[in-house]
């Protein structure tokens, strides 16, 4: 094999959790806090393909003949 040593992913090794319970409750937590961060990403794309549109609207009418008439 060449390379260095075989690196292992951190779900390998002991367990940490003491009961069923206490593993679903921190993966109900991780649930929760990737829910969160998705819904604030999805606000900050919207917010900017939002501000991108009214710029460009802007853009239109101050351009528009009928606008300067």
């Amino acid at each position: 094999m060449v390379g260095g040593p075989k690196k292992n992913p951190p779900t390998f090794g002991l367990p940490h959790y003491t009961t069923f319970d206490d593993y679903w409750l921190e993966q109900d937590e991780l649930w929760e806090i990737s829910l969160k961060e998705s819904k604030k990403q999805k606000d900050e794309r919207l917010k900017k393909i939002n501000d991108k549109n009214l710029s460009d609207m802007q853009k239109r009418i101050s351009d528009n003949e009928m606008a300067k008439k």
